[in-house]
């Protein structure tokens, strides 16, 4: 078994203070380069000795590692693989001689190092034409070769990731071997050499041996005289004494751990499993952190679970994620081991954690963990501590909300990491933290990184991936990854349904295509190809790293003493491939992670300033129960004009509606498609001048944010306006000016505007105010977006509408809960005066009034009626009272999920059902008939995720009660019977 150490403290001296220093000539490839993977010099000339230079033949790659304290200076190796090599150029002169030729190497454990390589490989070389000496990798061994006959013995074995020090002694009649200092039984004859040229990776057509070498020396000796002690440039001891400090570190971590009382020991047979449905039942089981130690105090698995997943790292060399499951169905998510993280400091980018040397990956077995070695350019895992979730904005439940934990209950894991060796200027200053919050009750994990900055210098976190999982080619379609930077662009795609314009092919800041990204992982060799006929169907399954990242940046230039947070990814794991399933899990990830989107408020919407025409539409807004007033547009509230008169507009306004119960705000065009002058505009990368993918946006990471949010919170604070009904909030436009105050240009642009928009939505949650906006910032604050949006529908009849407004209703709860989107019933015309389009007079039109309300109000969606007022008649304010109370006393069900029977298609009877486990009315079933006859039909309806056993009580809404015995797979049989262009509502309860 390998010995498993932390590369922070891992050391090994590659030279002693008592070593000969009379080298005829020293190769150094520590400072061959500055970046990993980057193409190693043409030519190398030795450190010390003749000026002799080695040429380079394909393409040596510089690697930032090197033996012991070389690293810790920053120094790294060059990486031969392939052809790749250098030989010297010129004649050395010693190879009639006593010499000793030394070299640090190492054989490449990382991802794929050793796939395909064949069973001989060249490692180095001295001599020249057929004859000398050669170090190969042969078989797992050293092997030590003259003439090209092999010695009867090897030097020792070859162990991936390790440095490994090997000397060829040439003196007297033998050659011998050393490794690491100790003499091997690898010994052949003396030849004196006519020619002594240097190989260091491929030679004589061979294929070098994938590794590294630190450095190269020929050192000639006294005739017949050698002394290891002396003529090695190697000290025993130094390696023995740093293996126990890394030995003494490795158990100080482990035994924190191990100690941490918020940690419980694991146990194989003790993982908690819960049986219930999460989406059905309430679920008890706590989540919690759990280790196991290894017996010899080296080495550790680390667990959290919730009873629904699990998360398992293994502590090694480094911390690595080595298992994700689904606990309800057993599922593995991980099939091989990656970085926790990866951050690109200004040019270079480092692993934060993770193990490479993994021998398959397609999947992974256990006993291969501890044989796997660390990145040494990796930041290397020093500790955690357990902590409870945090709330990510200020929220208090209001405005009709469901009931929910917020911050959510369950804990919080942070990971630290220390900088790896090979940076000694960030040594004990620049920290990475990864956090992971696990939610009781739900299969969802959260997590982000954080840097602290203890340096005396800026440091530029120019890109970052927050995570990355090789995933099993089963699992890809059962794994919902979203993130909380969320919104238009950074979400768009190509195909979207949004109808832009784009000019060739748009850059990723313009189709983001969300954080997330599935891609061809390029460790993984095995997987089964299919022919181009096949990718399609199976949806290319091979696209199996998932990776989540910003389209662009963030590129933060990090003050000294400041910290980096970066946006949250959060990861739902479903247990199934059944679409409405996965879509409840989706919903119910919502409620429990943005529970404001459940606020509903019935609302009254306008467009007038008059305050005689206001204040009529507020008391009718009271007089019926209405609780929200929104001044539409056009001309809506200009939120930054603080003049006298405007203000006490708005404050009498507020203070009247105040009074009936009523919050209001109005409608104002923002960000984007609003320019607010040449200097604060977003200027267009393509053409270095003012433009935008949105019109002509204004951007957010400019001087006007210092103006303009600071005069808006002040129009609150003086007005008492309560909702922020924002159109064009920050949809992403990217912005190329190098002078705007709070961003540096392209590259930071849209990630600064971004924490803007969050910046006001959380100060908005904090205020106590409702925030519906067209856009996707929900896990940031935002409480409601458009059900379904497209402008010229508004045209459209009433009664166009109502059937396209259930389609809507049916296409948008997918992915929505009904209060997440928001609705409109027009009583008047919005862009139009044409009668056709509204509903005045009111009480002409009281039939379509009546199904518009009811059908909106029956979707629980959030809604607005919009008009110059809402009711005209005695029999029109009685109807509308009606179906206000009706909702307000079905509510909670009305605003929980709804399950998709069927897309209405104005040809037969559609379907919405509402259910809810957790309440008393568990069901809701509501049926149109769109149609010009009347319809009588048997309809099947499911009721599993109601939560009902046996029996169903069904009311309608003649009062009529009935019980109905639940068939097998929780569906009942209803008969209904619709009337022409009608509609009907069921409420459903726990039976007897």
């Amino acid at each position: 078994m390998k010995t498993i150490y932390l590369t922070t403290v891992f050391a090994v001296l590659s030279a002693a203070a008592s070593a000969q220093d009379h080298s005829a000539i020293h190769y150094n490839m520590g400072r061959a380069g500055a970046v990993t993977y980057a193409t190693a010099p043409d030519t190398l000339w030795p450190a010390s000795g003749p000026r002799l230079a080695l040429k380079r033949k394909g393409q040596p790659l510089f690697f930032a590692d090197a033996p012991a304290e070389k690293k810790l200076a920053g120094e790294g190796a060059v990486l031969f693989k392939e052809n790749a090599g250098y030989a010297s150029q010129g004649v050395l002169g010693i190879g009639q001689q006593d010499f000793v030729l030394e070299a640090w190497l190492q054989a490449n454990a990382r991802q794929g190092a050793a796939d395909r390589l064949p069973a001989k490989t060249a490692v180095l070389a001295f001599g020249g034409g057929g004859s000398g000496y050669a170090v190969c990798r042969e078989n797992g061994q050293w092997v030590l070769y003259l003439n090209g006959t092999a010695a009867a013995s090897p030097i020792g074995p070859v162990v991936p990731g390790e440095w490994a020090h090997i000397a060829i002694a040439v003196a007297g009649n033998k050659a011998v071997a050393y490794l690491n200092g100790k003499k091997t039984p690898a010994e052949v004859a003396v030849a004196r050499m006519p020619a002594d040229t240097l190989f260091l990776g491929s030679s004589a057509r061979m294929q070098a041996f994938s590794g590294l070498i630190y450095e190269a020396r020929i050192t000639p000796l006294a005739k017949g005289k050698f002394n290891p002690a002396k003529d090695l440039h190697f000290n025993q001891q130094a390696v023995v004494r740093n293996k126990q400090l890394a030995e003494a570190r490795q158990k100080k971590v482990i035994s924190a751990i191990a100690s941490n009382r918020q940690v419980r020991t694991m146990e194989d047979a003790d993982k908690v499993v819960v049986q219930e449905d999460w989406l059905v039942s309430r679920i008890a089981t706590k989540s919690e952190v759990s280790f196991k130690p290894s017996p010899d105090g080296l080495s550790g698995k680390l667990g959290l679970s919730n009873g629904l997943i699990s998360r398992e790292f293994y502590i090694g060399d480094n911390l690595a994620g080595v298992s994700f499951k689904n606990l309800s169905n057993g599922a593995q998510f991980l099939r091989a081991v990656k970085p926790e993280a990866r951050i690109k400091f200004g040019d270079t980018w480092f692993d934060i954690g993770g193990l490479s040397g993994q021998p398959e990956k397609s999947y992974l077995l256990e006993s291969w963990l501890k044989d796997m070695v660390t990145d040494p350019m990796a930041f290397q895992f020093s500790g955690l501590e357990v902590l409870q979730p945090q709330a990510r904005y200020p929220w208090q439940q209001k405005y009709n909300a469901a009931h929910a934990d917020w911050p959510p209950k369950g804990l919080q894991v942070v990971m630290h990491y220390e900088p790896p060796a090979g940076r000694a200027e960030w040594k004990n200053s620049l920290k990475v933290s990864v956090h992971y919050e696990l939610y009781d009750g739900i299969p969802v994990l959260a997590k982000w990184i954080t840097i602290r900055n203890g340096t005396g210098a800026p440091v530029l976190v120019a890109e970052t991936e927050c995570e990355v999982l090789a995933v099993n080619q089963d699992q890809e379609k059962r794994l919902h990854v979203e993130s909380d930077y969320s919104f238009a662009l950074a979400n768009a795609d190509r195909r979207g349904s949004a109808l832009m314009h784009y000019k060739g092919e748009p850059p990723a800041y313009h189709v983001g295509g969300s954080t997330t990204s599935w891609e061809v992982d390029k460790d993984y060799h095995t997987w089964a190809s299919h022919n181009q006929a096949e990718d399609k169907f199976l949806d290319f399954p091979h696209h199996s790293l998932l990776v989540s990242r910003l389209p662009m940046g963030p590129s933060e230039m990090l003050a000294p003493q400041s910290v980096f947070t970066s946006f949250t990814t959060f990861e739902l794991l479903h247990d199934s491939d059944d679409r409405e399933r996965q879509s409840l899990a989706h919903r119910r990830f919502y409620r429990t992670l943005a529970p404001q989107v459940t606020e509903s408020l019935l609302t009254g919407g306008i467009t007038s300033h008059d305050r005689v025409e206001l204040k009529n539409f507020i008391t009718q807004m009271g007089e019926l129960g209405f609780e929200r007033l929104d001044i539409m547009a056009w001309p809506g509230i200009s939120h930054d004009k603080l003049d006298t008169a405007y203000v006490a507009l708005w404050k009498e306004i507020a203070d009247f509606a105040k009074g009936k119960g009523i919050v209001m705000g109005g409608y104002e065009l923002q960000v984007a498609s609003r320019g607010r002058g040449a200097d604060v505009d977003c200027v267009d990368p393509e053409t270095g001048k003012p433009g935008s993918l949105f019109g002509q946006s204004v951007c957010i990471a400019s001087k006007w944010k210092d103006t303009y949010y600071p005069n808006m919170w002040k129009f609150y604070d003086r007005t008492g306006l309560m909702t922020y009904n924002m159109d064009g909030p920050y949809h992403g436009d990217v912005c190329a000016s190098t002078s705007h105050a709070h961003h540096r240009g392209l590259e930071d642009s849209q990630w600064k505007q971004w924490q803007t928009q969050v910046e006001v939505l959380h100060e908005l949650q904090r205020r106590n105010m409702y925030v519906p906006i067209p856009d996707w910032y929900f896990l940031n604050g935002q409480s409601a977006t458009g059900m379904g949006y497209r402008e010229a529908s508004a045209n459209l009849t009433p009664q166009q509408q109502l059937l396209l407004g259930r389609q809507y209703i049916y296409d948008g709860t997918w992915h929505k809960t009904p209060t997440m989107g928001w609705m409109s019933l027009q009583l008047v015309g919005f862009y139009t005066n044409d009668p056709r389009v509204g509903l005045e007079p009111l009480a002409d039109n009281l039939g379509r009034y009546e199904t518009g309300l009811f059908q909106h109000l029956a979707s629980g969606c959030q809604f607005t009626v919009r008009g110059k007022r809402l009711y005209d008649t005695p029999e029109t304010k009685a109807m509308v009272s009606k179906w206000v109370n009706w909702f307000k006393q079905y509510r909670e069900i009305l605003t929980s999920d709804i399950i998709h029977i069927g897309r209405p298609d104005g040809r037969d009877i559609d379907l919405m059902l509402h259910v809810n486990a957790g309440i008393q009315h568990k069901g809701m079933l509501i049926a149109f008939n769109p149609t010009d006859r009347a319809i009588t039909k048997a309809v099947k309806v499911p009721l599993y995720y109601t939560g009902i056993k046996r029996n169903a009580k069904i009311t309608g809404g003649d009062g009529k009660e009935m019980e109905v015995a639940l068939r097998e797979g929780d569906f009942i049989d209803m008969q209904l019977t619709i009337p022409a262009g009608g509609f009907g509502w069921y409420l459903i309860q726990q039976g007897n």
